[in-house]
């Protein structure tokens, strides 16, 4: 049982936020690897703790893939037992394209059917970077060889992204430096490594009747050391009907936990040595002090104890 817990650890590092990038491989062709505006990729990825592997495998080399390492299981083959695959591809693809080189594409009104391609050899949904835009359409003061050969205007490049969008159902996204470019790949890095962890915390909250993520109003933190717990309870208290923050301190200072009120409230005369619990109104010194009270003790037993939970607490 000990190993089969440190393995199912194991498994839940792969995916969970803060260790799953240890376990992404970004793989690149040597050709988009070597080149000029890719140069602060490995760099980039390495600060995030995300490997980056060459590989002459990849049918285009403008394909950005990724590949997830997994601990090994047996899987059932035609009933032969094997270990699966140290390395899981990943449904996500990047397709890499300096402007200068898709330019002709957008002329020809054929950029949407190379990013169909595209994402027909990557056999996943894919996201087309475009490369140097501002550098293409950036003006200049005087007129040079490069500022005539511009063969699309920019309302020719947006009417070609909508097209991707729509046609080969591609989003496009946009970079201008090589650092730009490399921080880019290592966000849908990120985005692709929690992208299980995300879709299981999802399931679960669907199953909820309401959004319990997002009903975090007065909530109060909880280390793991169980540091919070004592405010915790506080807070419970005082968001009862009739609690004020002075009596839930007072129910606080008495009753530790919700098993020490419980188990008060269950004994004989329970109720009523809950509503002799003294409240100071003030902690300025001679202050008068009060009593929890015989109607909110009621409601406290009826909240501890009650058996149907359509019961009212009016």
């Amino acid at each position: 049982m000990a190993v089969e817990r440190k393995a199912a650890k194991d498994a839940n590092k792969v995916y969970k936020p803060g260790e799953c990038m240890k376990h992404m491989t970004i793989e690149m062709h040597p050709v988009l690897l070597e080149s000029w505006y890719c140069a602060d990729v490995a760099r980039e990825a390495a600060a995030s703790g995300v490997k980056v592997r060459a590989s002459s495998a990849i049918c285009d080399p403008s394909l950005v893939l990724w590949t997830r390492t997994v601990p090994p299981t047996l899987t059932n083959n035609d009933g032969m037992m094997e270990l699966s695959a140290p390395r899981m591809p990943c449904e996500r693809a990047l397709y890499v394209q300096r402007l200068d080189d898709a330019a002709p594409l957008v002329a020809a009104r054929s950029l949407a059917d190379s990013a169909r391609q595209a994402r027909a050899l990557a056999g996943c949904p894919l996201t087309l970077v475009l490369y140097g835009v501002k550098d293409y359409f950036k003006k200049s003061g005087r007129k040079t060889v490069n500022s005539s050969n511009k063969i699309i205007s920019e309302k020719d490049l947006e009417e070609a992204i909508t097209d991707v969008l729509v046609s080969a159902a591609c989003d496009t996204v946009r970079a201008d430096t090589p650092n730009e470019l490399a921080l880019t790949i290592v966000r849908f890095t990120k985005a692709v490594a929690e992208t299980p962890y995300k879709k299981a915390r999802r399931a679960v909250d669907e199953r909820a009747e309401f959004y319990m993520r997002g009903d975090n109003k007065k909530c109060v933190a909880v280390d793991k050391d169980g540091n919070g717990l004592g405010r915790l309870w506080q807070q419970m208290l005082a968001v009862l009907p009739m609690a004020s923050l002075e009596s839930s301190r007072a129910l606080c200072a008495r009753y530790r936990s919700p098993l020490a009120l419980f188990e008060t409230l269950l004994a004989p005369g329970g109720v009523a040595a809950v509503a002799d619990v003294g409240v100071t109104r003030a902690a300025a010194p001679g202050s008068k002090a009060r009593r929890i009270g015989p109607e909110f003790a009621r409601k406290l037993e009826l909240l501890f104890t009650a058996t149907d939970g359509s019961t009212l607490i009016d």
